[in-house]
């Protein structure tokens, strides 16, 4: 369950030239465009063994489904290679708030609450989530990659399970009011420069997970763990980002079988 902070707005970039977040989302269709063709070459070359076609012709077509994949391949690897820097970044590090290297989410713990599960956050931490939050936003709009792809910035909160009664409704809308906290504090007068409140107010979402997503470090139901599950994440949303894992596999078969095509027609080869 999301609530829209505020529509996106149609106006340009205001650095880093004129392209829109969801520029990036023609880019992942064409990939998208050359594995299928990858896809459809290996198919040919499956069939080509019946037809005993010559061996040079499908050496051809096995180098040709490995050098498209290429541009796939880039696009995934500088995307990756982005999250790996924003989590070493050093005032992020030194702050404590450094990114997930893998998802580029920035984790709130419950520590920097006010009142133990407060929607609020301490002053001093306020001071340090806006540190955060200025550097972060300022290297992603220095990694392309990421940015040119952005399709928002998801501030995501949770709960822990704990109710009086209803418990998911009842955490459900704590998460969201923790969320909605976080996103006003650096939208308003004390919180994130000018031009980054602009990113923030055309590219935030807020969204509440009640206590349905555990931390992975401590996913137990138990007393222990309850702290690491009341938390705020904040996280680059890209365009067709659910499908990056997917894309990967697809071009490690790909490829695998690519290769394995070049080395059947070697050892055939007189």
């Amino acid at each position: 369950m999301a609530i829209r902070f505020q529509r996106q707005a149609a106006s340009t970039r205001r650095s880093g030239g004129s392209r829109t977040p969801g520029d990036g989302f023609a880019q992942w269709w064409a990939a998208i465009a050359i594995v299928s063709v990858a896809v459809m070459g290996v198919l040919i070359l499956g069939g080509g063994t019946q037809s005993r076609r010559p061996a040079s012709s499908d050496n051809e077509a096995s180098r040709a489904i490995l050098a498209s994949l290429q541009t796939a391949e880039h696009a995934l690897a500088e995307i990756d290679q982005s999250f790996e820097t924003l989590c070493k970044e050093p005032v992020l590090v030194a702050l404590e708030l450094e990114p997930d290297c893998e998802s580029g989410a920035i984790t709130l713990g419950d520590e920097l609450f006010a009142d133990g599960g407060g929607t609020q956050l301490k002053p001093r931490a306020r001071e340090d989530v806006v540190a955060a939050m200025t550097t972060y936003l300022e290297r992603l709009r220095q990694m392309p990659a990421i940015w040119e792809s952005l399709e928002a910035i998801e501030v995501r909160g949770h709960a822990d399970p704990r109710a009086l009664r209803n418990a998911y409704q009842t955490n459900l809308v704590g998460s969201q009011q923790r969320a909605i906290g976080v996103l006003l504090m650096l939208v308003g007068p004390d919180g994130v420069s000018a031009d980054h409140r602009g990113d923030l107010e055309r590219l935030a979402t807020v969204s509440g997970a009640s206590y349905s997503r555990p931390p992975a470090s401590c996913p137990d139901a138990v007393r222990e763990c309850f702290g690491q599950w009341r938390r705020v994440e904040i996280r680059p949303v890209l365009s067709e980002s659910q499908r990056r894992r997917d894309w990967s596999r697809t071009l490690d078969g790909v490829r695998v079988t690519a290769r394995r095509a070049l080395d059947k027609n070697k050892s055939e080869t007189p």
